[in-house]
């Protein structure tokens, strides 16, 4: 009884780590805002827009990193993502970014106490 038990804790645990990451929700918000231009939408989820005329589009991602910073009181995480990009006049092309999101401690900015929301991106020059 004992192993099946623990068999069962297992198999719980492993399928917690298959879900989405907890960053995939607001990027993804983000990158649907910001190729809508949908500036209305962007103001309560960020301090910036992936402009598609100057940025292109992207039309997915993928998580591959997360590093959490915390200094005066602020959180913030660099997210880095792999993601196809759709320039305006050209071939979609893999890109590495980093986006940077900052925890809406007080609510002030997003209406929601805690709420992630971007701040920046780069493109990401270390990336192969």
């Amino acid at each position: 009884m004992k192993r099946a038990t623990a068999l069962v804790v297992v198999l719980a645990a492993s399928l917690v780590g298959c879900g989405p990451k907890p960053e995939e929700p607001v990027l993804a918000e983000f990158f649907n805002a910001s190729r809508l231009r949908d500036r209305t939408a962007l103001e309560k989820i960020s301090t910036t827009i992936f402009d598609p005329a100057r940025d292109g589009i992207v039309t997915g991602f993928k998580v591959t990193g997360v590093e959490a910073h915390e200094a005066g009181g602020r959180a913030t995480e660099d997210v880095s993502i792999s993601a196809p990009v759709k320039p305006m006049d050209g071939p979609t092309v893999e890109k590495q970014l980093v986006v940077t999101l900052e925890k809406d401690a007080t609510g002030m900015r997003s209406g929601v106490k805690g709420r992630w929301i971007v701040t920046g991106f780069r493109v990401d020059g270390t990336a192969p």
